[in-house]
């Protein structure tokens, strides 16, 4: 008797399986109005239309960096055909599709497959940060993975280039940083590259400045980002306890969480130096630092592990292995966990508390993948 064939789907059929299903899920959510839009973005593209694309910007009425905004009212143009609703989600798929494509460069970087990067599409927290949330995410995380595929290649000017992007739309790309800067001390980087960033930052705000918005308003929007947000915290990490039942002694912790965070920061700084003679392990090491900081961080929101989501999904696309998939799934329920607890369970996220275990079992499990690697 003839030995049984293994049923197995052409690439062909996997790329339509992928599209089809990504096609079902974003549907499903595209029509939801959330909660951050009648808050934040709507209100923000209504400014946009009523006073122009470049009009807009003659004071602040954002406590978003200009980047995203700029984005926004390029796709204001499009307000006489489609919704605002509409408007603000086809950005986010837009920026979505830059992900998709950074993703790819850094699967090509590490030895992995470029097509795979359509699995990015049916990734649940990439639908729900896009299509349910219409947030911009996408746009920074994207600019990270193209840093960390230019690191892995060894070119260290390029990846300084899209730190600085991805430092402009949003500061948790600053979650990266202690792996690019070990990096850059490996490599023994010249001191011009250093300033790469900061030059691009200052490049991004410049438009914004010249049509009337005050520079100073311009350089402090992070530090005052982080002083809008009174809770310990409400992605799963061990602060959402204290969220959730001891507010009073998890704002007395924040100095600890903080020195354990920037002890976590170097250490992963010392492991991206070393990294650089052993390059198999640079993508599990900048999952690693993606994941540690926000989960030992307070004041951390329910998004904040978007970067190490897709991180894992490229680790599990390039290694194919046991390990890799577990930390990929671990990351997912333990970003999704915190999702699910801001859309449902506001005043008692119960999905978070438990998330809170799993994503610290997450950062075992890729510190071990790194150790591996190395």
């Amino acid at each position: 008797m003839p030995p049984a064939r293994r049923f197995r789907l052409s690439p062909a059929m996997q790329v339509a399986a992928i599209v089809a299903v990504a096609l079902n899920l974003w549907a499903i959510c595209w029509a939801t109005v959330p909660r951050d839009f009648d808050l934040f973005l709507g209100p923000w593209y209504a400014h946009i239309t009523a006073t122009g694309p470049l009009g807009a910007f003659a004071h602040p009425f954002s406590n978003y960096t200009p980047p995203y905004l700029y984005l926004l009212a390029l796709a204001s143009l499009a307000a006489d055909w489609l919704s605002p609703l509409n408007v603000v989600k086809a950005l986010s798929l837009a920026g979505t599709g830059f992900l998709a494509l950074a993703l790819a460069n850094l699967l090509k970087a590490a030895g992995g497959k470029a097509r795979d990067a359509l699995w990015l599409f049916v990734l649940p927290s990439t639908v729900l940060n896009a299509a349910l949330l219409a947030q911009c995410d996408a746009i920074w995380a994207g600019a990270c993975l193209f840093a960390v595929a230019a690191m892995i290649r060894g070119r260290s000017a390029p990846a300084l280039l899209w730190c600085g992007v991805a430092i402009a739309f949003k500061a948790q790309s600053a979650f990266v940083a202690p792996f690019i800067i070990g990096a850059l001390i490996g490599r023994r980087a010249p001191l011009w590259q250093w300033l790469i960033p900061a030059a691009v930052w200052a490049a991004f705000m410049v438009p914004a400045w010249l049509l009337g918005w005050p520079a100073a308003d311009l350089a402090t929007i992070y530090f005052r980002q982080a002083g809008e947000f009174d809770f310990a915290g409400t992605l799963a990490n061990p602060w959402i306890w204290g969220t959730v039942f001891a507010p009073g002694v998890a704002s007395a912790l924040y100095p600890f969480g903080y020195c354990v965070a920037a002890a976590a920061a170097v250490g992963i700084a010392i492991l991206g130096a070393r990294s650089v003679r052993h390059p198999q392990a640079m993508l599990p090491l900048a999952l690693l630092s993606a994941m540690t900081l926000p989960y030992l961080l307070p004041k951390m929101h329910e998004r904040f592990l978007f970067l190490a989501d897709v991180l894992a999904l490229a680790l599990a696309l390039i290694r194919r292995d046991r390990r890799s998939i577990a930390i990929a799934v671990a990351v997912q329920l333990t970003s999704l966990s915190a999702l699910i607890s801001y859309m449902y369970f506001y005043l008692m996220p119960w999905p978070a508390l438990a998330g809170a275990f799993v994503g610290g079992a997450t950062v075992v499990l890729t510190w071990r993948e790194v150790r591996t690697a190395a």
